[in-house]
């Protein structure tokens, strides 16, 4: 009874992996959207890549996404390693949120766009070179 006791425990037991500079994220988007002059936009999700490249930041990777080649900083790293957030991004246990709002400058009017993504993420081992 005892070992059965220690067996289920152990499943029990949540397995996480902490968040630690140099991690590699392989993200799969779950939504992308744009809302532009009124109008909703829905986006195909994309997959990208990020870096955390020291506790203040983390970096995109080159694919051809929406993030290709960005840096963003990281204001929080939290203690439990799972969660950190900047001014317009969050990543929490695996969820990364990132919502932007951008002027576009014209003669009349400014045009706004506010631009909405949401994806799952999991660290992956690096085997670039």
């Amino acid at each position: 009874m005892r070992k059965l006791f220690w067996i289920l425990a152990l499943f029990l037991l949540p397995f996480c992996a902490f968040s630690k500079v140099g991690d590699l994220y392989y993200c799969e988007m779950t939504q992308a959207i744009e809302i532009k002059e009124g109008k909703l936009i829905k986006y195909i999700p994309q997959k990208f890549k990020f870096r955390i490249v020291n506790k203040d930041l983390i970096q995109f990777g080159a694919d051809s996404n929406y993030f290709s080649g960005t840096e963003l900083k990281i204001i929080d790293f939290s203690d439990n390693g799972e969660q950190f957030y900047g001014d317009n991004f969050e990543f929490s246990f695996g969820s990364f949120y990132f919502a932007e709002v951008f002027r576009w400058p014209s003669d009349d009017v400014d045009t706004l766009t506010a631009t909405a993504v949401s994806a799952e993420c999991s660290a992956v081992e690096d085997y670039s070179v």
